[in-house]
Parts: structure tokens; C-alpha cells; sequence
């Protein structure tokens, strides 16, 4: 899965809201919006954090990183644990394929 493809009712599954895609209907609105807003900024996050094109992106790692940030954001209702420090797992993916950070080729 490519991050272009994660919805919400991914979010819902890795975050064990629901067993079952079939399920994700019987969810409170509350629950399928705070589902549907997590993903939309752990999506935002790891293009602010990478650099790369949430759109483009064909990095299947990447998609893990979203959705294990976005589940986080569900459980805990924000974005970082409460140490202050990102998952680790989601931080060595996303230090991986962080582009923005390299210095950019100026001239020719």
C-alpha cells in the first residue's frame, strides 16, 4: 500500500477501533472523523518531515510511518507520546527518506 491509498478505515484497523473493514460504518461520526483527521495530518507530517509528495510517494514504509502515527494520534488524541519523542519505529522510516533536510545543488 502507497500512501496515496491509506484511508481512514486503515487508520481505523491499525488502530484496533475495528477488526474487520466491514465494521468501519458502525463507528461513532466522532470516531470515523478523528480517523479521517488523523490521517490527514500524519500525512501532512511526514511531507513536512520528508520532503516528499504524499501523492507521489511510492515508498510502502512510508505508509507504515502514516498510518502507526495516525493510530498514535487516535489512541492518545495527539501527535507526540507523552516523553515528548516520536514512535522510533516512525522516525528511523522517516529519517530514511527525509529529503528536505539535504542541501540543495545550486549552479551547474
Amino acid at each position: 500500500m502507497i500512501p496515496a491509498e491509506i484511508r481512514a478505515v486503515d487508520i481505523a484497523l491499525f488502530a484496533r477501533l475495528i477488526l474487520d473493514a466491514a465494521d468501519y460504518p458502525a463507528l461513532s461520526d466522532a470516531e470515523r472523523m478523528d480517523c479521517e483527521a488523523a490521517l490527514t495530518a500524519a500525512k501532512a507530517a511526514v511531507e513536512g518531515y520528508t520532503g516528499l509528495s504524499m501523492q507521489d510517494c511510492q515508498l510502502e514504509d512510508i505508509s507504515y510511518a502514516i498510518k502507526a502515527m495516525a493510530a498514535e494520534m487516535v489512541d492518545s488524541h495527539q501527535i507526540t507520546a507523552q516523553s515528548g519523542t516520536m514512535n522510533p519505529t516512525v522516525l528511523q522510516i522517516l529519517n530514511m527518506h527525509s529529503t528536505n533536510l539535504l542541501p540543495g545543488v545550486e549552479g551547474g
